[in-house]
């Protein structure tokens, strides 16, 4: 009797240990995650918006940079397990390396737009360009999970060429 008391009282007390780590972890990856998304905004907002062709496709280039560098630590960090890190990953992070992919097509007609000195061309490239990384982000989902920095990082907006 005492042995099946101390058994259902070890079996509790483990189930709050693994509870309380996977909690603690799960936390560990929402911080680690915002502060990742923040610094990469604060560099994006220390950008200066773009007046000039030649300076959109540096804006642009460079916001590029610092989504690609914020979503490949994201990657290469541990997700939560289980359907929450199945979530994440499928609609966030593999949208987020879409979008990357895309825009380097953007970056492209962006590049040769400027070369060309067609500014329509480069309002319409950079307005593609400098949302790369955003397409297709489940930002709500971000947000559901405590990951707001995350959420403001991979929100479209983009500054409007001058």
């Amino acid at each position: 009797m005492h042995r099946a008391l101390a058994a259902g009282l070890l079996a509790i007390v483990l189930s709050i240990v693994l509870a309380s780590c996977s909690i603690g972890a799960s936390s560990g990856f929402v911080a680690r995650s915002n502060h990742t998304c923040a610094d990469a905004t604060k560099t994006i907002e220390a950008l200066k918006s773009p007046r000039d062709p030649h300076a959109a496709l540096g804006y642009a280039l460079d916001r590029y940079v610092q989504v690609e560098h914020a979503v490949s630590t994201l990657t290469d960090s541990s997700l939560p397990g289980g359907a929450d890190g199945r979530d994440l990953r499928d609609r966030w992070l593999r949208p987020a390396r879409a979008s990357l992919r895309t825009a380097d097509a953007s970056l492209n007609r962006l590049r040769d737009a400027v070369r060309n000195g067609d500014r329509g061309s480069v309002s319409a490239a950079f307005a593609a360009a400098a949302e790369a990384g955003t397409s297709g982000v489940d930002t709500a989902l971000l947000r559901g999970r405590a990951l707001s920095a995350c959420a403001a990082l991979f929100t479209p907006s983009a500054p409007t060429l001058q």
